[in-house]
C-alpha cells in the first residue's frame, strides 16, 4: 500500500511538467485550447487535492515531511538538513507519514 502512495503522491511534480506542456500545445495548436483547458483543469485540481489530503496527515512534522519530499521534490537527506533531523530519523517520519496518508 506505501508503494501506491508513494506513486500517488509523485505524480504531483509530474503535473507540473504535464501542465507546461499542455500550455504549448495550447499555443500551438489554439483550436483544441478547449481540449487542452479542460485536460490542464483537471492537472490543477489533482494538485490541488493532492496539497490537501497531505495537508490532512497532520499539522506538524509528518505533513511538512511530505510536502518537501513530494511537493518540492527533496530526497530524505535533503529533508534531514532542512529540518535539521538525523537521515534516518526522516526515513522513519515519512514512512509512519505514509502510513498516515488517506487516498
Amino acid at each position: 500500500m506505501r508503494q501506491k502512495k508513494k506513486e500517488y503522491l509523485s505524480s504531483y511534480l509530474l503535473q507540473e511538467t504535464k501542465i507546461n506542456r499542455l500550455k504549448k500545445m495550447a499555443d500551438l495548436n489554439p483550436e483544441l485550447e478547449p481540449q487542452y483547458s479542460k485536460a490542464l483543469n483537471e492537472a490543477l485540481l489533482l494538485r490541488i487535492k493532492i496539497e490537501r489530503q497531505i495537508s490532512e496527515v497532520d499539522s506538524g512534522i509528518l505533513s511538512e515531511v511530505l510536502y518537501q519530499k513530494y511537493i518540492f521534490g527533496k530526497t530524505l537527506e535533503d529533508i534531514s538538513a532542512i529540518l535539521n533531523y538525523s537521515t534516518r530519523h526522516i526515513e522513519r517520519l515519512h514512512i509512519k507519514a505514509l502510513d498516515l496518508f488517506k487516498m
